[in-house]
């Protein structure tokens, strides 16, 4: 039988191979699992891609045969939908089985984590646990216990398929655009992945009131806000780091935001944002700018939504500025 070597490409990589020797070697090379296999079905393949959109990386694995693994603590939080076949997952005392459609997430972030996989195609997310951190609204470098997860599955069906979703809308237009793409889009798609997963499955990661986040939910905090988020509208940040440039906590942030503008830091960020796109309309030579590359330079990574947000704030579709300037 013959095998096809590793296909690599800027942000992503490839591999197929119809050999359960090199199949095998393979999985142990990439994942540092110790792995039992059985011999795949006649004329089946081992088939696996691999695409990043920055700190988050998107897999899918197909593999027609049983196979069993132990591992060790990921350190990050990765969700597996199973495409097809069926899977086993165990970490501490849990025991979660999957079938076709299922999400669940594998492991608790810290702990090692077994499973055993029937034939299954599986396509899943690893976000970095400082990422899904943050958008929980965890105070950067804050020591605290390790996120953990209530269970191992969605919320509800509705919110397993929001997951499904999020996730075929990352692969299909953020990690279409051209390798690298716009920083900004890329980083709006990794906060979105994480707030979708804090959504979707219950875990401890949301920090409790304090008394100090409502004592400083002042007007000073929201003016340090804003000079930070004024001074670099196009810098990759977003909740945690703006309330560290404010010397408060997020929620705080989010508390005074509310309390003085009405409204959010991020909606407030996205404002600064979008007038910067405008004055890139006006600016733009038409016949050699588009309404979406400067969109995504700002990190509007829909192009409906920045659509419809800008004639919400301007009056007039954004194609009509482009064309008239």
């Amino acid at each position: 039988m013959q095998a096809q070597l590793p296909a690599e490409s800027e942000g992503g990589s490839s591999f197929r191979t119809a050999d359960v020797d090199v199949a095998r070697d393979w999985m142990r090379a990439a994942y540092g699992t110790s792995l039992r296999m059985k011999t795949p079905a006649p004329r089946g393949s081992f088939r696996y891609t691999r695409t990043e959109a920055g700190p988050v990386s998107l897999s899918t694995i197909a593999l027609p045969t049983e196979y069993a693994y132990t591992s060790n603590a990921l350190g990050s939080v990765a969700i597996t939908h199973v495409v097809g076949g069926r899977m086993a997952r165990e970490c501490a005392d849990d025991v979660t089985e999957a079938g076709p459609g299922d999400v669940l997430a594998i492991s608790q972030p810290h702990l090692p984590y077994a499973g055993r996989v029937y034939s299954a195609e599986l396509r899943a997310v690893t976000v970095p646990l400082a990422h899904v951190e943050q958008a929980a609204g965890r105070p950067a470098g804050q020591a605290a216990r390790p996120l953990r997860f209530h269970r191992f599955t969605p919320v509800s069906r509705a919110m397993a398929d929001q997951w499904k979703r999020t996730v075929d809308y990352v692969e299909e237009s953020v990690l279409a655009l051209p390798a690298g793409g716009e920083p900004l889009v890329v980083d709006a798609a990794v906060r979105m992945l994480a707030a979708v997963l804090l959504a979707a499955f219950p875990t401890d990661a949301r920090p409790a009131t304090v008394l100090a986040d409502t004592r400083d939910a002042t007007p000073r905090t929201v003016r340090r806000a804003v000079s930070f988020i004024e001074s670099r509208p196009g810098a990759e940040i977003g909740l945690t780091e703006i309330a560290a440039a404010a010397g408060v906590t997020p929620r705080a942030l989010q508390y005074a935001f509310r309390s003085h503008l009405g409204m959010t830091p991020m909606a407030y960020l996205r404002r600064v944002r979008l007038d910067l796109a405008h004055a890139d309309l006006v600016a733009a030579d038409p016949s050699r700018e588009t309404v979406t590359a400067i969109a995504h330079r700002w990190g509007f990574h829909h192009h409906g939504r920045f659509s419809e947000a800008y004639r919400a704030a301007y009056g007039v579709p954004p194609r009509r500025t482009l064309a008239g300037s």
